[in-house]
């Protein structure tokens, strides 16, 4: 039967969300009461509730692909995605052309394995560059300890350039189960070990057998900060790196510019359409964006500035931060705000820098774009004074004014 006959087919003629919980819950001698409570108490947002009835129609009717699909919805607003994604898939087995667990599967999949992972794996410069940098690190006596194992590509290069242990961890279960599913065909399984937790739960003399002395990570987001990067180092150094471990990337820096380009204009406000002023709408939109540097060109009105850096192997701890940048103005243009990306560096020779001029057809980090109020004129002999800022989590950039330049010296 649709959901929607199900849902108000009563003897008496009333919908169940018109009726006491309690009195929907005790019609036992229907198969679907069950069923009619999960939905109304889910109308209510009472969920645990609600996956408790559903759970319940699945016992009475294993074979009810509507049950298991809003089960599904039940589990996926609470963010219990594992469970979400089992749940939709035995309805989609029940009943392929279900659409609500369709769409709801995907949106569960991409709630627990966003689909970012996907450009990682496939960036060749970052790829490169972990691989360079873990050639020159690792020895046949290395012990390797990596964060974030996603699909095990750190891992299996340090193993197959004959790390002598390899451990690497992964926080949710199913992205670690298909690591180990990858590693095992690609021959490593007996030469890496994969842990399903998070790093700052393994412990020495249990889940490892002793500190590693090379430490691999990426773990970072497009802001460099997000993912909870900085409490992962500086725990994995405190208690499960050897003294003086190697890091990889030994350091991170958040790099800024100030910006203009119709090309990227075009993408992030709006002006006039159709002929019409719809301005006003850029005020309801975060000035805080995430742009993919594949497509739209970018004027850069400022020489690149490092704002924040952050080094993995000289430091164990990395407090939040705030300065005031200046930064003279290179190129006379229509500044729309300020422009973020990330640089990971070994050293003064290895470095990989998705830099906002260079294209690449497929890229692990987006930039970040803070726009101003208002687009800004600015013209040579001029310095923008920027605000900066980071909690440890989040970075945050403002322009606080405009200063001349002083050529008087």
């Amino acid at each position: 039967m649709p959901i929607s006959e199900r849902f108000v087919a009563q003897t008496d003629g009333s919908r169940y969300e018109d009726r006491p919980i309690s009195h929907i819950t005790t019609q036992q001698n229907s198969p679907d009461a069950p069923y009619q409570a999960g939905m109304a108490l889910k109308e209510k947002g009472e969920l645990d509730a609600a996956m408790a009835a559903f759970r319940q129609a699945i016992q009475l009717q294993p074979g009810d692909a509507e049950a298991h699909s809003e089960l599904g919805h039940v589990l996926c607003l609470q963010g219990k995605w594992e469970e979400s994604i089992a749940s939709f898939r035995r309805a989609v087995e029940l009943r392929p052309s279900l659409l609500a667990a369709q769409a709801g599967l995907c949106a569960a999949m991409n709630g627990l394995v966003p689909h970012w992972h996907i450009p990682m794996m496939n960036d060749r410069l970052r790829n490169d560059f972990y691989f360079s940098a873990l050639k020159g690190a690792v020895t046949p006596d290395s012990s390797v300890l990596e964060i974030g194992t996603g699909s095990g590509l750190l891992s299996m290069m340090a193993a197959s350039l004959g790390a002598h242990e390899v451990t690497t961890c992964e926080a949710v279960p199913l992205i670690a189960a298909t690591a180990c599913r990858i590693i095992s065909e690609n021959g490593l399984d007996e030469r890496i070990r994969v842990i399903s937790s998070r790093s700052i739960d393994v412990t020495v003399g249990s889940e490892l057998t002793s500190a590693a002395d090379i430490l691999v990570s990426e773990i970072f987001s497009n802001e460099l900060l997000a993912e909870g990067v900085l409490p992962s180092i500086e725990d994995a150094k405190r208690r499960l790196l050897k003294p003086g471990a190697c890091i990889i990337p030994a350091t991170g820096s958040i790099m800024i510019a100030l910006f203009a380009g119709d090309d990227l204009a075009s993408n992030l406000v709006v002006g006039d359409s159709c002929g019409f002023n719809l301005r006003h709408f850029n005020s309801v939109v975060s000035t805080r964006r995430t742009v993919s540097g594949c497509e739209l060109s970018v004027e850069l009105l400022t020489e690149d500035v490092e704002a924040f850096r952050f080094d993995f192997e000289k430091d164990s701890v990395f407090p939040s931060a705030e300065k005031t940048l200046r930064i003279p103005v290179k190129t006379p243009g229509r500044c729309l705000g300020i422009i973020q990306w990330i640089r990971l560096a070994m050293g003064k020779e290895l470095m990989f820098e998705n830099h906002p001029s260079e294209k690449a057809a497929t890229s692990s980090w987006h930039y970040c774009v803070s726009l101003l109020p208002a687009p800004v004129n600015l013209a040579e002999n001029q310095v923008a004074v920027v605000s900066a800022a980071h909690d440890r989590n989040v970075p945050w950039f403002s322009l606080q004014g405009i200063e001349q330049l002083n050529l008087s010296v």
